[in-house]
């Protein structure tokens, strides 16, 4: 069997663990629950996040909702804003060193 390739090696997929690099969740670490193509950005579930600090969307009257309801959302977030983990602590310094 061929080895991969590093890029591909890289690739964030569904499940990994990241760190977010940029934007509103900087520094923050959580888990890919799902990956948008079409717009190249990744669903992140932050561990700890306040629902305050969630995405509100507000939903319509439907027969699920009949007044219409407010949706927490986890945040999605540019997939060039992420990086893997392991990657990441891999190239952190070592302290005491």
């Amino acid at each position: 069997m061929a080895t991969q390739g590093k890029k591909k090696q890289n690739r964030i997929r569904r499940d990994d663990k990241v760190r977010v690099l940029a934007g509103e969740h900087r520094d923050a670490e959580g888990k890919v629950t799902r990956i948008l193509a079409d717009n190249s950005r990744v669903e992140v579930e932050i561990d700890g996040l306040a629902e305050d600090d969630m995405i509100v969307k507000h939903q319509k009257r439907s027969t699920e909702f009949p007044n219409g309801t407010r949706l927490h959302l986890n945040p999605t977030i540019h997939i060039s804003n992420v990086m893997k983990l392991d990657r990441w602590k891999a190239r952190q310094p070592v302290e005491g060193s």
